[in-house]
């Protein structure tokens, strides 16, 4: 099975990091983006989860915070991209998951990797990053049999309480090579696509293709899910005044995984680190072109948010993408009464 066409109309989700030195005043902004998100029609919110992190990333329990949005939300779905499931217990994930799936009446996205962006990390949790894809995959098969019902071990009676009826279907994997896009398929999930710096012709397009091939569930459909950073502006100029100063602190990332030798100029780095910007028609014409994207597209997860961003400009995004790129697009917006209040 091979996408070749658009198959609109996809969800639209947003993306975080939670960006900030102040981490109350993270999380406070955090909590009116999903505000405005799920009042713009917006079908999904995700949190990326970010461990013993100085500022790059401020959340490390992503689920803790989207209970306290479950708590004044009602639509949204709540998602993780993605929870790094080797520093986790399984058990205790799949517990952590279905309550906040109770409280929220259905709405987790559980999205899982295997950490490899946080290699750094494995040793403070006393893990073995060259273990990382042995035990992504045990952990993941146990989180994933106890959703789904079955007992924690054949000799004992214990299944998870509380039961969580329908999550197991809303796993997804980020996986970074065909084998894992394959696996992914193979367990019946969906698939993450969109990490910064990955191609999305040479890598992303065969992952997405190569996962599709390997989908073999005739009583369910495969789902791909696309992150891509967003930014909409008043012009193109605009778009990389606001984010120049964001885009050099990634330079050195980009020499480590050999992309370039040297630091180049502001438009060469935003094509390596996949950034759609500029006017809004720039933005649609840049998303239509993506290789990736829309031929294969069942979610597309936008990020709007920089280190530096400010609250207003990332709320401003998410309208410009709600209200013109996203309907140009094919997505159609959940309809709301809070969707006519939004300005």
């Amino acid at each position: 099975m091979t996408a070749a066409t658009p198959r609109p109309p996809f969800k639209l989700g947003f993306l975080t990091h939670a960006f900030g030195d102040n981490s109350q005043q993270v999380y406070q902004d955090l909590l009116e983006q999903f505000d405005v998100a799920e009042a713009l029609g917006f079908d999904g919110g995700w949190i990326a989860q970010h461990h013993l992190s100085n500022g790059f990333g401020r959340l490390p329990s992503p689920l803790l915070a989207l209970a306290a949005v479950a708590e004044r939300t009602r639509h949204i779905e709540l998602g993780t991209a993605v929870t790094v499931l080797p520093f986790e217990d399984p058990i205790r994930l799949a517990e952590d998951a279905s309550v906040l799936d109770q409280l929220s009446a259905g709405r987790v996205q559980l999205g899982l990797g295997s950490g490899g962006a946080n290699l750094d990390s494995f040793s403070a949790f006393e893990r073995d990053a060259g273990q990382r894809q042995q035990r992504f995959a045990e952990d993941q098969q146990q989180l994933q049999a106890l959703l789904n019902g079955q007992a924690l071990r054949t000799d004992s009676p214990l299944t998870l309480q509380p039961p969580a009826p329908g999550l197991a279907k809303r796993l997804w994997h980020s996986h970074g090579s065909v084998e894992g896009a394959r696996y992914a398929a193979s367990q019946g999930n969906g698939l993450l696509l969109g990490t910064a710096t990955h191609d999305p012709l040479t890598v992303q397009k065969p992952l997405a293709d190569a996962y599709l091939d390997a989908w073999n569930h005739p009583n369910s459909k495969p789902r791909i899910g696309v992150v891509r950073a967003v930014f909409p502006a008043a012009d193109r100029a605009t778009a990389q005044a606001e984010l120049a100063v964001d885009i050099e602190r990634h330079v050195p990332r980009l020499q480590r995984e050999g992309l370039i030798d040297q630091a180049s100029d502001l438009q060469e780095h935003l094509h390596l680190l996949n950034v759609h910007h500029g006017h809004p028609d720039e933005v649609l014409h840049s998303l239509r072109n993506d290789p990736s994207l829309l031929p294969y597209a069942d979610y597309l997860i936008v990020v709007v948010q920089a280190e530096s961003s400010t609250q207003a400009q990332v709320l401003q995004r998410l309208r410009i993408i709600a209200q013109e790129i996203a309907p140009a697009l094919g997505w159609q917006p959940r309809s709301t009464q809070s969707q006519a209040t939004v300005g």
